[in-house]
């Protein structure tokens, strides 16, 4: 007998299968059961409106959040917008309230912030359109490579010239300066620059002391330079003698002040401000000795450095020459009255015809450092 075909028992659950999976999504999330395709209705928007929202799989909560979201937003910009301030809409930082509106992580980009009302601007006349903007000053320009090199060439030149000084003889120092003229308006050049830099100036010192003494007074300002203190008070002093290496103007008399031409016992003052230079300091203090009168005032100021902190060592050496020290100190400064750690005075009264030793004074040299 021929063999008998056999039945598939499952034909039916394969029917439902692929009848299933032919239905539509729309169809399937009703849940209706149907062996048939269902026709879609085209012509119903809510249909076609629920399976846009199937397909894109986007839930109902999520759609009310954005409708919120959306709401919130603009109920935000309209508020801004109407009172024009942020400040009226944000609350203030405080430890109960941290969470500010405008930082929101949603809404930071979406905010409309306030505008400011900018001032009109005025009209101007035709005149003052065609005129061309001034512009501002600009800052003081650096200086150049060029003025650099000239102001080190000044320096080194000063230097050597101080040293030279320092190191020397008046004699030396005079021979030098004769050669070459030049050289001595270079260390004054000099001179004034560096001091410019100093705390106090010890001459304002010295014009304040002669000021309070008789114009009558005969007055010589030793190692002068451009002879400030004679043209500041020719008016009321006119009886200074001032005497350098080197005439900067009419005021100077060339001479070594080892050697001045002034007559014995004629001098009531004589001045060494910051002048005692060279190798030869007793021939000066000689000097100021022979034309200073009986109770005539040698006034002296000097850099502290140069005593090598010892200023009663040097006392004790002009009191041998037959001098008297009346008054030592330290300039005070004009700020706060505190003594200077820069410069000493000295006033010495002559007190004898006669020179009572022959001890020689000394003084460190002051050398400028090169920087």
């Amino acid at each position: 007998m021929p063999h008998k075909k056999r039945a598939n028992k499952n034909h039916i659950q394969v029917k439902k299968i692929l009848a299933k999976s032919e239905l539509s999504l729309l169809d399937r999330k009703k849940g209706k059961k149907s062996f048939e395709r269902v026709p879609r209705h085209d012509t119903n928007a809510a249909d076609r409106k629920r399976e846009e929202q199937i397909l894109n799989d986007e839930s109902d909560d999520e759609r009310n959040m954005k409708i919120k979201r959306s709401q919130l937003k603009k109920h935000i910009n309209k508020e801004l917008e109407n009172q024009q301030q942020q400040k009226s809409l944000v609350p203030k930082k405080s430890r109960k309230n941290k969470y500010h509106l405008l930082n929101h992580p949603e809404l930071k980009d979406v905010i409309i912030q306030p505008k400011t009302k900018t001032k009109k601007r005025q009209h101007q006349s035709d005149d003052e359109q065609d005129e061309p903007v001034k512009k501002k000053p600009s800052q003081e320009s650096k200086p150049s490579i060029c003025d650099k090199l000239v102001s080190n060439m000044i320096t080194s030149r000063f230097r050597y010239l101080n040293e030279k000084l320092y190191t020397s003889s008046s004699k030396e120092a005079q021979k030098m300066f004769e050669k070459d003229p030049q050289s001595f308006h270079a260390y004054h050049q000099g001179y004034a620059t560096s001091m410019s830099r100093w705390p106090d100036q010890p001459l304002d010192e010295i014009i304040a002391y002669i000021r309070k003494r008789s114009g009558n007074h005969t007055i010589v300002d030793m190692g002068c330079g451009d002879a400030l203190l004679a043209q500041t008070l020719k008016s009321t002093h006119p009886n200074i003698s001032s005497f350098d290496f080197v005439a900067m103007n009419e005021h100077v008399q060339v001479c070594d002040i080892a050697h001045t031409p002034m007559k014995t016992n004629s001098v009531d003052i004589v001045i060494f401000c910051l002048s005692l230079m060279g190798t030869n300091l007793t021939d000066f203090i000689h000097e100021a000795h022979r034309i200073l009168r009986l109770r005539g005032t040698m006034k002296i100021v000097e850099i502290a450095s140069r005593f090598e902190n010892q200023p009663q060592k040097f006392i004790r050496k002009i009191e041998a020459l037959g001098f008297q020290c009346s008054k030592t100190n330290s300039m005070e400064e004009k700020s706060n009255n505190t003594p200077s750690k820069y410069f000493y005075t000295f006033d010495f009264v002559k007190i004898s015809e006669e020179v009572k030793s022959k001890a020689i004074l000394t003084l460190a040299p002051c050398l400028h450092k090169k920087r």
